[in-house]
């Protein structure tokens, strides 16, 4: 430990926690189990009024690679602002997130720091999701790479792809790891967005940056009732796929800071047209033509993840077979 210790850690992961009891020392355990030690782990109280802050102190008194961040009465609430502030406080070059509910598996670490150090050029690095469902509501489900997986992806290939034309699947806050140098040049999260915070993100590093891919399955991101995305569902905000009122925000975000950038690509700009024309009340030929063109696109990419899916779940029974025999 004193070793790991004697330097700055090469990796700082952020926690923002607001009443989460009873997922808190999950979470920081799965940090725990990792296959590295040369990490931070910096737990941000977003204002939780219930047993989390003692769990949380009660960790760090026993492992001093783990501190708490209070912050200033009357500072902003919201996921992304807690971010913020744990990349401010934090000292790795490397930066990785970790929602209070999810868990990482022991590898996540060492496999996104083996690609790191393999693909220098890369500012994020992120790979499949296990979605877990604990209570087996549903069956477990790893988020197929779609053919992106092993390789590097110049920009703003993944922005069009994966955000906007939704053609794989976003990346997983909790598996996406980023260099410090690249998030602090973007200016990390916008803090006005409750939904979507993480996608911004991604957008202005997909936008300027080369981005990497591993196969490996890095998380879980838990499925319960009361999570953000599942409360903004039930209210009828949100949809994976669909369009839905916080959608449109987002895209009108985003094309606005592409302008600003001045990244020109043909390519991108078809795709934001594309994106925004269900949320385009305009009744031109053109925008009907780009709403079918939309609707065709969405109804393919959700074919080729279903059989992905299908494909991934048999190939876990007849290997889960295999080794039983």
């Amino acid at each position: 430990m004193a070793s790991a210790m004697a330097s700055l850690p090469r990796v700082t992961i952020i926690t923002p926690f607001l009443n989460a009891e009873a997922f808190l020392g999950e979470a920081i355990s799965s940090v725990q189990a990792q296959t590295v030690a040369d990490w931070e782990l910096l737990l941000v109280d977003d204002g939780s009024t219930d047993d989390s802050v003692r769990i949380a102190n009660d960790v760090v008194a026993t492992d001093p690679r783990i501190k708490v961040l209070n912050r200033p009465p009357g500072s902003k609430r919201g996921a992304a602002a807690a971010r913020n502030a744990g990349i401010a406080a934090g000292s790795g070059d490397m930066l990785a997130f970790l929602d209070a509910d999810d868990l990482y598996e022991p590898r996540m670490l060492e496999t996104v720091l083996a690609a790191a150090d393999a693909n220098p050029e890369a500012a994020m690095i992120f790979g499949p999701t296990r979605w877990w469902y604990p209570d087996g509501e549903r069956p477990d489900w790893i988020e197929p790479t779609d053919g992106l997986a092993g390789r590097l992806h110049q920009p703003p290939h993944l922005l069009s792809r994966l955000l906007l034309m939704q053609d794989g699947h976003v990346p997983c806050t909790c598996s996406v790891l980023v260099r410090r140098s690249a998030i602090e040049l973007v200016a990390g999260f916008e803090e006005q967005f409750r939904l979507y915070e993480d996608q911004v993100l991604w957008v202005k590093l997909l936008l300027r940056y080369p981005a990497y891919v591993t196969p490996i399955c890095l998380s879980r991101y838990r499925q319960h009732s009361g999570s953000v995305s599942a409360d903004a569902a039930k209210r009828g905000l949100y949809d994976g796929m669909g369009s839905h009122p916080a959608r449109a925000p987002f895209l009108d975000w985003l094309a606005e800071y592409v302008v600003k950038s001045g990244v020109r690509n043909p390519k991108l700009d078809r795709a934001i047209r594309l994106a925004r024309s269900p949320y385009t009340r305009e009744p031109t030929l053109r925008n009907k033509a780009d709403r079918l063109s939309l609707k065709a696109a969405m109804r393919l990419a959700r074919l080729r993840h279903r059989f992905a899916r299908k494909l991934a779940r048999l190939y876990r029974l007849m290997n889960g077979t295999a080794s039983r025999s």
